[in-house]
């Protein structure tokens, strides 16, 4: 409708300007709330031994060899990501050239072994219960899941008897716990590399890498952690004419998955607090 009186017009004019005014004054204040309201969601956000033990590890997933890191100093190395994994083809080329390496043998014992000292270092750090593996792996609705698809197109093995679950829903992980009597389940990704450390590839010193995801989601199936831990061998193995003792190697990058699941205890800790 048109306004054809000219006060009224006016009024109209004057009304919408201190409106427009208010609105102004208002929005900063509705940012400070919604920026607040989020910060407490996040605060809030607490994990107990009451609410998430037991635990059901549903995967464990690792690449196939021990590559080497490729350095660039022109672009720092994301520490919060974890390493691109390399493509399946590269794998098949891997096993068939490399077949006797041992780092390639051994990719599955990493993964075992993975699983072992979840079970040994989260009871002990965190008071936290790790369901038996054949709990779990056994049951109707484990054996009726589907693998992701997820990295379909990486050179990546399992643990033992497990499948690739890095992507389940909430609505599989509920149904899963419900069966299995676990409160969350825990999802882990390994990727183990070397690292030059000094001089060259036919002569110099490296280190073993490791990285690990975590993924653990709550009696909801709703993801409550999602974490990159990283860390490097502590023992510095020496090359010689393009050798080195590879068990050595092997064996260090155990010792970097016992630190790997420490640091997630730590990180599980804090989040009680």
């Amino acid at each position: 409708m048109l306004i054809k009186d000219a006060p009224h017009r006016g009024v109209l004019f004057v009304f919408l300007g201190e409106a427009r005014k208010d609105m102004k004054k208002f929005i900063p204040f509705l940012f400070a709330m919604c920026t607040l309201v989020t910060f407490l969601s996040c605060a809030s956000t607490k994990i107990s031994a009451d609410e998430t033990s037991p635990v059901a590890i549903i995967s464990i997933v690792g690449n196939q060899n021990v590559p080497w890191i490729e350095e660039n100093p022109a672009q720092p190395q994301d520490t919060n990501s974890e390493p691109e994994a390399e493509g399946i083809m590269t794998g098949f080329v891997n096993k068939v050239l490399y077949s006797k390496d041992p780092e390639l043998l051994t990719a599955v014992d990493r993964l075992d072994y993975a699983f072992d000292s979840a079970g040994q270092i989260l009871p002990e750090m965190t008071g936290f219960t790790v369901l038996e593996k054949d709990k779990v792996l056994k049951s109707e609705t484990y054996r009726n899941l589907r693998p992701s698809y997820f990295n379909t197109l990486a050179a990546t093995e399992n643990a033992s008897g497990f499948k690739d679950l890095t992507t389940i829903g909430a609505k599989n992980a509920r149904i899963l716990m419900s069966e299995c009597g676990a409160k969350s389940i825990l999802i882990l990704s390994f990727t183990f590399q070397k690292k030059l450390l000094k001089g060259t590839r036919s002569n110099g010193q490296l280190v073993g890498e490791a990285t690990m995801k975590a993924k653990l989601l709550d009696s909801r199936g709703r993801e409550v952690i999602n974490k990159v831990f990283r860390t490097n061998t502590t023992e510095k193995i020496k090359i010689s004419g393009d050798q080195y003792d590879k068990d050595i190697l092997i064996q260090s990058l155990n010792g970097c998955t016992d630190d790997l699941m420490r640091s997630f205890c730590i990180h599980l800790i804090s989040l009680g607090e």
